[in-house]
This record gives C-alpha cells, structure tokens and sequence, in this order.
C-alpha cells in the first residue's frame, strides 16, 4: 500500500501532466530513472526538450515546494538529464529545466506554479 506521501505524489504528477499539456507541452516520457537519478517528466515545450521537476506539498511548513529543490537536488536532475541527452541521436536547439509546484490546500483546489528555466546546467 502507497504511503500519504507517495499518493500524493502520483496525484501531483497527474495534474502536472493535465497542466502541461493544457499549456502546450507534449510529455515524452515520466519517471525516468538512470543511477544517478530521476526525472519526473520529459516534455517538449515547442522546440525545448524539457525536464520538468513535479513538487508537491500540503504544508507550507517547510518553504513550499519550490524551497523543497535543494542543490543537491538539482544536481541529480542535471546528471539525469545528462544521461538522457546522451542516450537520443539528435539534440533539440534548446534544453530546458522546468519545475510545477502544485500546493495542495485542504478543502480547495490545488494551486499549481510553472516555472520556465527554474534552473541551468552550470
């Protein structure tokens, strides 16, 4: 059995997919995992292969889920994307970090933030 938080994940990665593609993107692939880490989601924005970071939280305790992405947390995203590039033939004329925040209030509907190039790969 999923635990709160695992739920709450899968429910955030399925309105992040609604979201995006209602804005455009056009989702590739989800959970892609390579050893050096994860990647949520991989979309195309137009011509931008995108790796899009999905937080979600149901506190503000903690920062929100922007504040959630650590350094450490945007390494392993880097080095993920890493992988994946070298894994396609052909590279997009642009590559782009993006993160949704999704804010899960009790009793009303979530708030959800995109945040084009969230982050680079320096």
């Amino acid at each position: 059995m999923a635990t709160p938080r695992a739920r709450l994940g899968r429910r955030g990665e399925q309105l992040a997919r609604r979201f995006l593609t209602s804005h455009g993107y056009v989702i590739e692939r989800t959970n892609v995992r390579f050893p050096v880490g994860e990647l949520d989601l991989v979309a195309r924005d137009g011509q931008a292969l995108c790796f899009i970071e999905v937080r979600s939280t149901s506190s503000s305790q903690w920062g929100g889920p922007l504040a959630s992405i650590t350094e450490r947390k945007r390494r392993r995203i880097v080095q993920a994307a890493r992988w994946y590039v070298g894994r396609h033939a052909s590279l997009p004329p642009e590559i782009r970090f993006d993160v949704l925040a999704i804010d899960w209030h009790a009793g009303r509907s979530p708030t959800v933030e995109l945040v084009r190039g969230a982050f680079d790969a320096s």
